[in-house]
């Protein structure tokens, strides 16, 4: 029986919102109790300049503070438990992660290594414990992951070559502070990459199964932001500051949507897909969105019409399921404005791959299938990933 009145929870972090809040960060780490401070980073955001207002507000907040500048795409396990050494070692009582979704998730899991005795069995199968010991600020530099909002977390298992997935509510930061400047003169590509996922994050949020009203509010917002300005953000960089906000501001809300109500099917196939065409995750999900999109079309036509809406597409007249079709149509003109690729054969895939990418889903992230709003099964991504190719 259909639940009429959902139940959800869900665990926030404290935010801080705005231009320049990034010199903030030593404020919030003495209110946190800090005194020892790790900034994890890599290599891209320390030599553009981007730890510095951070490091700056720890020096000044008299928080004794190092840099780690060697967290990898997708968060490498060797470099999560070099940081949970360190973070042992050294006694460091805050992580601050400033970066692109790989860095935050690899301070989170650091942390959370960290609190589980900085094993790798913490990442596979992390034993309980009573509360969080090490407090996490994360400082993003992309519009695009919402890492500083979710609960979850993605990591390599380098001896498999997997992206893993670990969910917990200590993974929750107790604090994310996001800073638009930090994105200012971000290169148009990785504009297109992380925004596209801000999308991604946003519609299938609105269109799970676990929908709820506070992912209803946030996603319907976030979609309305990225049809508004990814494409400026994409086009003008630093010269559209507002739509550089506005995305980050999308960004955000974006994934408070995607982990209140949960991402379904594109993320899950983006992880195999990711992990075998070694490009970037943002790009993968714009990628499959239409035609999971398609794909699930029938199980809600009312609420992708209104995706059709939020995306300012000419349906007036249309009946619901015209409407649906132009939510597709729609993310697809924006996929194809960004110059992102828009099948599975432009990153290198073919038909033979399809096999592997669905037996990865089904070795790592079967429970993820459920959450899907259409049933799905072997058979349906099989159809699904050959329509993409």
């Amino acid at each position: 029986m259909k639940e009429v009145l959902p139940s959800f929870a869900f665990h926030i972090p404290r935010t801080i919102f705005g231009m320049n809040t990034s010199e903030q960060v030593g404020v919030v780490a003495k209110e946190l109790g800090a005194t020892k401070a790790l900034i994890i980073t890599d290599q891209g955001v320390h030599r553009a300049g981007l730890i510095k207002s951070a490091s700056d507000s720890l020096q000044k907040a008299r928080i004794e503070f190092e840099v780690f500048y060697q967290m990898g795409e997708s968060a490498p396990g060797s470099a999560v438990l070099e940081c949970a050494k360190l973070i042992l070692e050294k006694h460091y009582d805050v992580v601050v992660g400033i970066g692109g979704g790989s860095v935050l998730d690899g301070a989170k899991l650091a942390a959370f290594a960290a609190d589980h005795g900085g094993t790798i069995e913490a990442l596979f199968n992390p034993p309980p414990i009573s509360k969080k010991i090490i407090s996490t600020i994360l400082v993003p530099t992309t519009a695009g992951t919402g890492s500083e909002m979710g609960i979850g977390a993605l990591w390599t298992d380098e001896k498999t070559h997997g992206k893993m997935v670990v969910f917990s509510d200590l993974l929750c930061a107790d604090a994310a502070v996001i800073d638009p400047i930090l994105t200012m003169n971000l290169p148009p590509v990785i504009t297109a990459d992380t925004g596209i996922d801000v999308l991604s994050h946003a519609i299938e949020g609105y269109t799970s199964p676990k929908a709820n009203p506070v992912a209803d509010i946030v996603a319907e917002k976030a979609i309305r932001l990225v049809a508004q300005n990814l494409r400026s953000a994409y086009t003008q960089g630093a010269k559209d500051p507002e739509a550089r906000y506005n995305m980050m501001l999308a960004a955000n809300l974006g994934m408070t949507a995607g982990y209140v109500s949960g991402c379904y099917i594109v993320h899950t196939l983006s992880y195999p897909v990711g992990a075998m065409t070694h490009q970037n995750h943002g790009k993968i999900c714009g990628l499959l969105l239409p035609y999971v999109m398609d794909f699930n079309l029938i199980s809600n036509l009312e609420r992708f019409a209104r995706i059709a809406e939020f995306m300012d597409e000419p349906i007036s007249g249309m009946n619901t399921r015209g409407k649906a079709i132009r939510s597709i149509q729609a993310v697809k003109s924006l996929v194809t404005d960004l110059g992102l690729p828009q099948t599975l054969g432009e990153i290198g895939l073919t038909k033979k791959d399809i096999p592997a990418i669905i037996d990865y889903v089904y070795k790592y992230y079967p429970e993820q299938l459920d959450w899907n709003p259409r049933r799905v099964d072997r058979n349906d991504l099989q159809r699904i990933l050959e329509s993409a190719l």
